[in-house]
């Protein structure tokens, strides 16, 4: 077994509802502070929101794999670092809901590193998904 299927086959898989809905409370969250001052957040709401696109895109590209693999690489559900976590899913929705508590005037910033965060977790996670592709149609991987 390789390293890669070694790692998604051992994976705990949270309740994709809980990704769901922080993802879902993070874009609420950014489009009312881009509704509140569109010139100054919706630069940044707007990356928040195609960074959750992303991550929602990488999660349909394992639950598509997982239906069309045969075997042991199971990558559907594989959560994001960012926005869900094993038992604590929710909690990068938490803590940027804290961190704008304490600091409002600093969404911009908030918003647009969350942004980056995701979407590296969101591509790590579809390169993943490429790599088990091509253990299976690559003999020397």
């Amino acid at each position: 077994m390789s390293v890669v299927e070694e790692t998604v086959s051992r994976s705990a898989l949270p309740p994709p509802g809980r990704a769901l809905l922080a993802s879902l409370a993070i874009a609420v969250l950014a489009g009312a502070f881009a509704w509140s001052a569109p010139e100054r957040n919706g630069w940044a709401a707007g990356a928040l929101a195609g960074a959750l696109i992303l991550d929602g895109l990488a999660q349909a590209a394992g639950a598509w794999l997982a239906r069309h693999g045969d075997g042991p690489p199971r990558i559907a559900g594989l959560p994001s670092l960012v926005l869900a976590f094993g038992p604590t899913a929710g909690l990068g929705a938490v803590l940027f809901t804290a961190a704008l508590l304490v600091w409002p005037a600093g969404f911009p910033l908030l918003a647009s590193a969350l942004a980056g965060l995701v979407a590296m977790g969101a591509i790590a996670r579809l390169v993943l998904a490429w790599i088990v592709l091509r253990i299976d149609r690559d003999p020397d991987a």
